[in-house]
């Protein structure tokens, strides 16, 4: 017995609706693949995270403090050429964390370098959203990296640091600290 009149009508129009959506979810499921794969960051500039500072001839220490961590020595290296892209950088400084490298901090200043700078980043490590503006991170295994800015001061920071090293860090200062609690206990 087909069915005929408005009742086969509408069922018609919900089989129609039922596959287009069934389609849209399936496309909705489906991951979005990056355009290119994003390169794994093992270090800058041919440095990778762990070298030895006492490996690298061309490192000249910077007495300038760059962080409130006082265990971190800074570095910066001769003939570094203060450009990523177009963007144009007011310096590179290295940290050492126990001589070997932790992490890279880069500086720059105005509207101009912070776009040409999002723009080579976007390109390499993909775009990501704004957490707070302007604020960008990325990250993978090995790798933390976050780019800065301030709009009132023009100015902003690029900062890359080895996960490991930093986790190495941070237990070693924790313990360090519980040593200290009980060294001033048993006094």
């Amino acid at each position: 017995m087909e069915m005929v009149g408005p009742k086969a009508g509408n069922i018609k129009k919900l089989k129609i609706i039922c596959i287009v959506f069934s389609i849209f979810l399936i496309g909705c499921s489906v991951p979005v693949r990056p355009s290119k794969p994003h390169p794994e960051q093992t270090g800058f500039r041919g440095i990778k995270w762990g070298t030895e500072v006492s490996s690298l001839t061309d490192m000249e220490k910077v007495e300038e403090e760059k962080s409130s961590d006082s265990d971190l020595v800074w570095y910066t290296r001769k003939e570094d050429p203060l450009t990523i892209g177009k963007a144009k950088l007011k310096g590179i400084f290295y940290g050492f964390w126990m001589g070997t490298l932790e992490s890279v901090w880069i500086d720059f200043e105005g509207d101009e370098n912070l776009e040409a700078l999002k723009k080579e980043l976007f390109e390499q490590f993909g775009k990501v959203p704004e957490s707070v503006k302007p604020f960008y991170a990325w990250g993978d295994k090995e790798t933390e990296m976050s780019l800065s800015y301030s709009k009132d001061r023009h100015k902003g920071t690029l900062s890359i640091i080895s996960r490991k090293i930093s986790e190495e860090r941070r237990g070693y200062k924790k313990q360090k600290e519980k040593e200290e609690r009980l060294k001033k206990r048993g006094s």
